[in-house]
């Protein structure tokens, strides 16, 4: 039986995913100074769904993690485009 922790992650998760599929084009945030001065560059879907794949592989079962806040972080805007920050 899952617990309340499980199904709110599971939730964050199928609500990113699906923010990934329904991108039509993927950008995500490169810090180049160290103090928030940056460029977003270009990706791939495939890329994108890789990286949050192998994040909830790794940190699924720590306690510490904020799927919620990843969830927040992954933004699919009005244009289609997805934006990681």
């Amino acid at each position: 039986m899952k617990t309340e922790r499980q199904k709110q992650i599971q939730k964050n998760v199928q609500e990113v995913r699906t923010k990934i599929r329904k991108a039509n084009n993927c950008f995500v945030w490169c810090m180049l100074d160290g103090q928030d001065v940056g460029q977003y560059f270009k990706t791939s879907k495939t890329e994108v769904l890789f990286w949050v794949r192998k994040y909830f592989r790794d940190n699924g079962k720590d306690d510490y993690c904020d799927f919620e806040n990843l969830n927040n972080t992954v933004v699919l805007r009005d244009d289609g485009d997805l934006y990681i920050n």
